[in-house]
This record gives C-alpha cells, sequence and structure tokens, in this order.
C-alpha cells in the first residue's frame, strides 16, 4: 500500500510504511511497475494507492488505465485525525496520516475503470482527440485548395494558359472530416448518457461538505450559452464539487491574475472552457452576463487609453471568464459556499 498526498500544483507525496518520497506520477507508476515484476529470488510486490476524495479524475484516470489499484479515503478523516492529535498540516504529514488511516481499518472506496466518472473522463478526452483532428484535417484541406485550387472558377482562371492541369481531389479530406465529424456526435451523445446515468453523489468531489448533491445542483445553471458540450467538459476538467474554496478553483481554471501572468501553473482546458463560455454568452446575448462584458469593455477603454481593441476585447472576455467561473462554483454549492 502506498498513501499519496496530491496537489494541483507540486508532485505527489508518497509514504509507503518506510520512506517518504516527493515524486512525479509518472515516476511513481514507474516504480510500481518495476516492483510488480516477478524476479526470480523475489516475490513480485502487489501495490495499490491510497488518495483523499476530490483527486483530480486525470490523476486517477492515469493509474486506473494503467491497471494500477486505486483506492479513496475520505478527506474529513485524515482532517479530523490531524485536529485531534493537533497535527501541523503539511505534504509529508497527510502521506503518514492517510497511510496509518489505511492501514488501521478506515474504510477505502475502491475506484475501477467501470466507475461513471472514469468513464465520462475517458469518454470526454477522447471526444476531444478527435475534434482536434477534425480541425486540423480542416486546415489541412484549406492548404491544400489554397496551394493547388479546386476546380472553382477562380483557379481555372488562373491555369488557363494550362488547362491540363486538373484541379485536385479533395474528397479525402470530406471523407475523413466526415467520419470524425460522426465520431464526435457519438462520443458526445454517449458522454451525455452517461452523465445522466451517474449518481448524484458520484458528481460531488471529495471536498465537498455535503454528502449527497440536490437535484438544482446536479444540473447547469440557467446561462445563456451553457451547452451540454461545455458543461460536461466542466465537469470533467474543473468540477467545483472537488475545491474547498472559490479562490483554489479560480486559481486552477487560471482566472487570477498571479496565476495566469506569474506562475502559470493553471489548467489550460479548464481556462479554455471558460472563454468558450465567454463567447456563447457574447452570441446568445445573456441578459446576466453580456451587460458585464459590455461594462467591462467600457471601463477599460476609459482606464487604458492606450489599449487597442482587441487587448480591450480578450480583457473583457477575462473578467467575464471569471464572473462565470465564481457563477457556476456557486452553483454547484447551491447557491453558497
Amino acid at each position: 500500500m502506498i498513501a499519496v498526498d496530491w496537489s494541483y500544483t507540486k508532485e505527489l507525496t508518497t509514504f509507503d510504511g518506510q520512506k517518504v518520497r516527493v515524486e512525479a506520477k509518472e515516476a511513481l507508476l514507474k516504480r510500481l511497475e518495476k516492483e510488480s515484476k516477478p524476479e526470480v529470488k523475489s516475490t513480485p510486490i502487489h501495490h495499490f494507492l491510497v488518495l483523499e476524495q476530490g483527486c483530480p479524475l486525470s490523476l486517477i484516470f492515469y493509474f486506473v488505465r494503467h491497471g494500477v489499484e486505486v483506492k479513496a479515503i475520505s478527506n474529513r478523516a485524515t482532517e479530523d485525525f490531524r485536529k485531534a492529535n493537533k497535527l501541523e498540516k503539511s505534504d509529508e504529514a497527510d502521506a503518514r496520516i492517510i497511510y496509518d488511516l489505511a492501514f488501521n481499518g478506515v474504510a477505502l472506496k475502491t475506484i475501477s475503470i467501470n466507475s461513471k466518472l472514469i468513464q465520462m473522463h475517458d469518454v470526454y478526452h477522447q471526444y476531444c482527440r478527435y475534434q482536434k483532428a477534425r480541425v486540423a484535417m480542416h486546415n489541412m484541406r484549406k492548404a491544400h485548395r489554397r496551394a493547388y485550387g479546386d476546380g472553382g472558377s477562380e483557379s481555372m482562371n488562373t491555369l488557363s494558359s494550362i488547362r491540363c492541369i486538373q484541379p485536385p481531389d479533395l474528397s479525402p479530406y470530406d471523407i475523413a472530416i466526415g467520419t470524425l465529424e460522426g465520431r464526435e456526435k457519438s462520443l458526445l451523445k454517449k458522454l451525455e448518457q452517461i452523465y445522466k446515468g451517474t449518481p448524484l453523489f458520484e458528481l460531488a468531489g471529495g471536498e465537498s461538505k455535503q454528502d449527497i448533491l440536490s437535484e438544482g445542483t446536479a444540473q447547469p445553471p440557467v446561462i445563456k450559452g451553457l451547452g451540454i458540450r461545455i458543461w460536461l467538459g466542466i465537469l470533467v476538467t474543473a468540477n467545483p464539487r472537488d475545491f474547498k474554496c472559490l479562490s483554489a478553483y479560480l486559481r486552477f481554471c487560471g482566472l487570477t491574475n498571479d496565476t495566469f501572468k506569474e506562475t502559470h501553473r493553471y489548467n489550460r482546458h479548464a481556462r479554455m472552457l471558460y472563454h468558450m463560455l465567454a463567447e456563447g454568452i457574447l452570441r446568445h446575448k445573456d441578459p446576466k452576463f453580456r451587460p458585464i462584458y459590455d461594462q467591462c469593455k467600457a471601463d477599460l477603454a476609459r482606464n487604458h487609453p492606450d489599449y487597442k481593441k482587441g487587448h480591450i476585447h480578450n480583457a473583457a472576455m477575462a473578467r467575464v471568464s471569471t464572473f462565470l467561473a465564481k457563477e457556476i462554483f456557486s452553483h454547484s454549492y447551491g447557491g453558497g459556499h
């Protein structure tokens, strides 16, 4: 058994009952694989990992998909133990506490590849990869068309003196794009089905104060421009229930100045999702957030006359993204935290 204290900004702190280590997830996996290999003169060691609830899905999925057994322990158990014994909080102390509690019989929940949240993580990131491939294929098609034409009037006029040259056949790109787009749609549909079939308590991260989410907080907030694709992306990538406080959530999403401009330690995909949501509220003219965007633009133009229009727009979008993240965080905790 290896107890793991995780962090969004630092490497993992692990304790196996003998030695405390600070190591990256890749190094930990390599060590597990090495120790589990059968040797001639020794018995292979079968380890399982114990992490606190609220651990990022990406970290759990990383180990589970490599065949590592992962179990979750209540973060309340470690916090209560620390307070009862008047221990100072540190990564090393938490790793030791997790190990001692698990070793002494505190209830552990096994996380399997069949977990609904693990399935959501798997399907969503497959969806993202197919989408990325489709966009790349679109760009390749455009580049091919610019270079060689497509048989249209413009290209034929250009090639009027050498009509023997035939325009390129772009159908391979069209076939690939259609196939990828179809796969995207099927995966998004599958993701929605998994989401609808997920018990409400599974959608709550381990950092939450409630054991079970209410019907209201399991559904997305009413924001014009917030579609199911972005909502499920937020649940998988940056579920607010996985964070103890709003400031930690905003830092993770790169929506504070210290993380975005100084430390650069934030989740790029989460920030991109909130930027997409901000674009959506502009298109759909959400009655609450569109006025915020307009007011931010006016304030920036007045306070920073040297800013260009693009700079003002991007800064206003960043501020709106922060307001949206605050709204979704508050909604996930039933309107307050």
